[in-house]
């Protein structure tokens, strides 16, 4: 698994502490989607698809995520327009 992390810069007051371990919901934007390059880790899905994440809130990500140790759910929610 590999993990690439960049965050904006932080504007306003820091995130509040949150002991570690603690579900954390947060929103991230989708920069790009592509199909997996061929490896040969054996862990890997054929089906599996690489994608891209801007997290605007950076500060929010636990310290230490790149280690493999923490599991990541994603939800998807479609965004709705607003309607006139």
């Amino acid at each position: 698994m590999r993990i690439v992390i960049g965050e904006t810069v932080q504007i306003g007051p820091a995130a509040p502490y949150r002991p570690e371990g603690e579900p954390l919901s947060v929103e991230a934007r989708l920069l790009e989607i592509r199909d997996r390059r061929e490896t040969s880790d054996a862990g890997n899905s054929i089906s599996g698809r690489v994608i891209t994440l801007l997290v605007s809130e950076g500060q929010k990500i636990p310290r230490g995520i790149e280690s493999g140790d923490y599991r990541i759910y994603l939800r998807f929610v479609h965004r709705r327009q607003a309607r006139s």
